[in-house]
C-alpha cells in the first residue's frame, strides 16, 4: 500500500494546463486542500552564491530542502524534498523541483520524517504524463542512534539542551521558531535527525521542519535551516525575535534548559530509545509538553538503570504518588526501589515512598521504604516532619527498636538523645514502660535541670510512663539542687504534668505550692513564716519563695520582718550575701542598702558572710562614722581613695554635704584634696544653699573665695560663678546684710573683696534680674 505523491516545478504541461509553475504529475485523488499547502509551503529561492550561470557542481551543492508539516484537522501530513535545477524548460534562471508525499503516521512504518533525508526515491526531473502512481517510501536509513552519539559528541553536546528546550517550546505554545544556519544543509538536517532521537516519539509527529528556507524568518515550521549566504541576517532583534543557532557564525539566542533536555541529552540517543520505550508503558496518555513527559522519562530511565540527578529524581516522586494506582504493582515497586537507592534521595521524598509502598500493598517494598525512611529519620531526628508516619510494618518496627534502643541505652541527656525518643514515640516505636520510665529519669531529667529555663520537651505530654520516670528523678534532686528542680517544676505544671502526677511526690508538691504563693511578692515572707515551724526555713523553701534571689527592696523587707532564728538559714543569709556583694546600688536603692548592711553589722552576721559582702558592710559602716563627724573630714576624704564600691560611692555621695559643714578655713585646705568630681557635685549643693539666700552659707563661700584669690585662680573663678550665679540675685537688703556681717570678720582684705565684689557683680535696677551675657 502506498502514498500519493506530487511533483511539482516550472514546466511546459501539468494539471495547470499552460506553462509556468505548477503541479507536473500526481496521484489520482489528491485534494486540492492538500495541493494547496504542498505549493505553499515549498517554494524556493537558491542562496545568493550560487549566481545566475550555475556549473552542475554548484547546481548539485545547493541546498536540499527536506519539509515535513505535520497534518492537522484530519488532513494528512505532508513530506516533501525540493531541489533547485536552475533553468526551466524556457531557460529562465530560478527553477525548482519538488517531490511531495501525502502521508499518514502509519504509511512511514514507523520511520520518521528526517529519516527520509537523502533517501533514493526522491525525484528530481518532470515525467510525460499528468498522474503518478503511489509511492512505498522506504527511509533512508542514514540515521542510526549510535550515529546521533558520535555526531554530538563531536564538539556539539553541550548546546543540544538549548535547542531541544527550543524546539518544544515552538511545537507546544508556538513560541518564537528555531532557526539554524549551517554552511550545509546536510548539517541542519543531522542536527533534524539528532533531536528526532531524543524528543519524545509521540513529539517527533508534530515537529514541523524544514531543512531551507531562503528566507527563513517568514517560514511556519518549528525549525528551519538556512545557510549564511541567504536572506537572513544574525543581528541583535533576530537573537530576540528567533531562537537561532548560529553554526557558521557561533553566535545563538538566549534561552533555558528544560531539564528533561538536560537528561535525555546525558543520556544519549542509543540508550534513550530504550527510555522512551519504557516511558510509553508508563505514560498516562494526557503527556503534550516537556513538563509532562520528563516525570515519566525519568522513571523509565530509573528503571532502565541510567543515571538521573536529584532534580530528575524529585520529578518522580512528585509524579509517582498520583500515578501509582494505575499501574502495575511491580512496577510502582521497581521504581521505588530505584528511588530509593538513589544517592540524592531525602527524607521527604523516602517518607512519599513510604506512602506510595503502602497503598502498592507491597510488603516487602512497604519494610523497606519504612526501614530506610527511619534511619534517615535518625540522622537529624528534631528535624522529622510533623506527620511523620507511625510504623506499619513488622520489619519497620524491628529496626526503628533496635535502632532507638542503641542510640538511647546509656546516651548522654541531651537535646538529641530528646529527639530521638519524640521520634520513637510519634513513630510508634515498640518501647515498654519501664524503658520509657527509664529513659525519663536518665535523659530528660538531668536535661532539665542543667537547664531548667527550657521548655519540657512535647513528648512528655503523651507519655505518663515518661513522666513518671522524671518526677522521681527531680524527687531525688530535690535536696541538693532545689533551685533547679523549682524552676522545672514550674515549666511542668499545667501542659506537661497532669496536677494529679505532681501529688504523688509531696515534695515536689509541696515546693510547688509554695512557688505559686510566691508569686506575689507581698506573700512571699508570710509564706516563709507559715512553712517554718522550728528551727531556720528549708533551703527548698528559700528557693521557691525567691528563685530569682533578692532585689534591694526585697533584702530590706526580710531584714525588718524576718524572725531573727530564720538568719540561721544557709539559704536566706545567702540571699542577703548576694545583696551585699553588689559592687553597683541603683539610684533609690541605698536606702535599702544600708537598712541591708546595718542589719548585717549590727546582728553579728558579717562573719558568715562571703568576703566580698563583709568588705562592703565593713567599709560603709566605717563612711557612716566618718560623716557623722565633722571634724573628721581629712579622715573621710582619705578613707574615700582607700575604698571600694559600693561603700565608696556612699561616701561620695556624703562628702560634698560633709565639706558644706566645714569652716572656709579648714573647707580651703581639704578641698584640695578631694577629686574633682566630688568638688564639682559640692559647688552644684552650695549654689542650691546660696539660692535659699543661706548667709552663713554665703559667708563662708567668700571666704573661700577669698583665700583662693589669687593662690587657687581655678578654683576661685569657679567659685566666683557659682556666687555670680546666686548671690548676685539677691535682694539689696540681704547683700546689705551679707555685706556688713562680713565686714566683722577678722579675715585680712575679706571685707573690701565682698564690696569690691558687689559692685563689679551685682548690676543696678531691673538689670539684675535678667540673663548675664558670657
Amino acid at each position: 500500500m502506498g502514498v500519493p505523491q506530487m511533483y511539482y516545478t516550472s514546466c511546459e504541461s501539468g494539471l495547470a494546463g499552460f506553462p509556468g509553475f505548477q503541479f507536473n504529475a500526481a496521484t489520482p485523488g489528491v485534494p486540492g486542500a492538500v495541493l494547496r499547502r504542498v505549493e505553499q509551503a515549498t517554494s524556493y529561492e537558491p542562496p545568493r552564491s550560487i549566481g545566475y550561470e550555475p556549473t552542475a557542481d554548484q547546481l548539485a551543492a545547493t541546498p536540499v530542502n527536506l519539509c515535513y508539516l505535520p497534518g492537522s484537522g484530519g488532513e494528512p501530513a505532508i513530506l516533501a524534498n525540493t531541489v533547485f535545477i536552475g533553468n526551466d524548460y524556457s531557460q529562465r534562471f530560478g527553477n525548482y523541483f519538488v517531490h511531495a508525499l501525502s502521508v499518514t503516521p502509519r504509511d512511514l512504518g514507523g520511520a520518521r520524517p528526517i529519516d527520509f533525508w537523502g533517501a533514493a526515491f526522491w525525484a528530481r526531473d518532470e515525467v510525460r504524463g499528468a498522474e503518478l502512481p503511489e509511492l512505498e517510501p522506504v527511509p533512508s536509513q542514514a540515521f542510526e542512534a549510535a550515529w546521533t552519539d558520535a555526531f554530538l559528541a563531536e564538539g556539539r553536546s553541550g548546546r543540544v539542551a538549548r535547542m531541544l528546550t527550543a524546539v518544544e517550546r515552538a511545537i507546544v505554545t508556538g513560541d518564537r521558531p528555531v532557526i539554524v544556519v549551517a554552511e550545509r544543509t546536510a548539517d541542519v538536517a543531522h542536527w533534524i535527525a539528532a533531536l528526532c532521537e531524543l524528543l519524545p516519539p509521540a513529539m517527533v509527529g508534530r515537529f514541523a521542519f524544514a531543512t531551507y528556507q531562503f528566507r527563513p524568518g517568514r517560514g511556519r515550521e518549528h525549525l528551519v535551516g538556512t545557510v549564511p549566504t541567504s536572506d537572513f541576517t544574525v543581528t541583535d532583534a533576530a537573537l530576540r525575535s528567533f531562537a537561532v543557532f548560529d553554526l557558521a557564525g557561533g553566535a545563538e539566542s538566549g534561552g533555558d534548559e528544560h531539564p528533561l533536555a538536560e537528561l535525555v541529552a546525558a543520556i544519549g540517543a542509543e540508550d534513550v530509545r530504550l527510555v522512551w520505550e519504557l516511558a510509553d508503558q508508563l505514560a498516562a496518555g494526557t503527556e503534550r509538553d516537556f513538563d509532562g513527559w520528563y516525570p515519566v522519562a525519568a522513571s523509565a530511565a530509573l528503571c532502565a538503570r541510567l543515571p538521573v540527578n536529584d532534580g530528575d529524581l524529585a520529578a518522580v516522586l512528585a509524579w509517582l504518588p498520583g500515578n501509582a494506582a494505575r499501574l502495575a504493582p511491580e512496577t510502582v515497586a521497581q521504581i521505588a526501589e530505584e528511588c530509593l537507592d538513589h544517592e540524592a534521595l531525602t527524607l521527604p521524598q523516602c517518607l512519599v515512598l513510604v506512602a506510595v509502598a503502602a497503598g502498592a500493598q507491597s510488603p516487602d517494598l512497604h519494610a523497606n521504604t519504612e526501614v530506610s525512611a527511619f534511619e534517615r529519620l535518625l540522622r537529624d531526628p528534631a528535624a522529622a516532619p510533623a506527620d511523620v508516619p507511625r510504623l506499619a510494618t513488622r520489619a519497620g518496627a524491628e529496626y526503628a527498636r533496635q535502632q532507638v534502643t542503641t542510640r538511647l541505652d546509656g546516651a548522654a541527656p541531651d537535646a538529641g538523645s530528646v529527639a530521638v525518643l519524640s521520634l520513637a514515640v510519634r513513630t510508634r516505636v515498640e518501647l515498654s514502660d519501664g524503658e520509657f520510665e527509664g529513659y525519663g529519669h536518665d535523659l530528660i531529667t538531668p536535661l532539665l535541670l542543667a537547664d531548667p529555663e527550657q521548655p519540657p520537651p512535647a513528648v512528655l505530654r503523651s507519655v505518663p510512663a515518661l513522666r513518671r520516670g522524671l518526677l522521681r528523678g527531680l524527687d531525688e534532686a530535690l535536696a541538693a539542687r532545689a533551685r533547679g528542680v523549682l524552676a522545672a517544676l514550674v515549666r511542668l505544671a499545667g501542659d506537661a504534668v497532669p496536677e494529679e502526677e505532681f501529688k504523688a511526690h509531696r515534695p515536689l508538691w509541696r515546693l510547688l505550692a509554695v512557688s505559686r504563693a510566691a508569686d506575689d511578692p507581698r506573700e512571699r515572707i508570710p509564706a516563709l513564716k507559715r512553712l517554718t515551724d522550728a528551727g531556720p526555713p528549708e533551703r527548698a523553701v528559700v528557693a521557691a519563695l525567691w528563685p530569682q534571689g533578692w532585689q534591694l527592696d526585697d533584702a530590706a523587707e526580710a531584714v525588718r520582718a524576718v524572725p531573727k532564728r530564720f538568719w540561721e538559714s544557709d539559704a536566706l543569709l545567702g540571699l542577703l550575701d548576694d545583696v551585699l556583694s553588689a559592687t553597683r546600688v541603683p539610684a533609690g536603692g541605698w536606702a535599702h542598702y544600708v537598712t541591708a548592711s546595718d542589719f548585717a553589722a549590727e546582728n553579728g552576721l558579717t562573719g558568715r558572710l562571703s568576703e566580698p559582702a563583709r568588705a562592703h558592710v565593713e567599709q560603709l559602716r566605717r563612711a557612716r562614722d566618718l560623716v557623722r563627724k565633722p571634724k573628721s573630714a581629712r579622715e573621710a576624704i582619705a578613707y574615700y581613695g582607700q575604698i571600694e564600691p559600693p561603700a565608696r560611692a556612699w561616701l561620695g555621695g556624703q562628702l560634698p554635704g560633709l565639706l558644706l559643714r566645714l569652716d572656709a578655713r579648714t573647707l580651703s585646705e581639704v578641698l584640695l584634696e578631694v577629686p574633682s568630681e566630688i568638688r564639682r557635685h559640692y559647688r552644684e549643693q552650695l549654689a542650691e544653699e546660696l539660692k535659699a539666700a543661706d548667709l552663713d552659707a554665703a559667708a563662708t563661700a567668700f571666704e573661700l573665695f577669698h583665700r583662693f584669690t589669687g593662690v587657687q585662680p581655678d578654683h576661685a573663678r569657679k567659685l566666683d560663678e557659682v556666687l555670680t550665679a546666686t548671690v548676685a540675685r539677691w535682694r539689696s537688703r540681704d547683700l546689705d546684710t551679707l555685706e556688713k556681717l562680713l565686714s566683722q570678720s577678722k579675715v585680712d582684705g575679706l571685707a573690701e573683696h565682698v564690696t569690691e565684689w558687689r559692685e563689679t557683680r551685682v548690676p543696678r535696677g531691673l538689670g539684675r534680674f535678667l540673663p548675664r551675657r558670657r
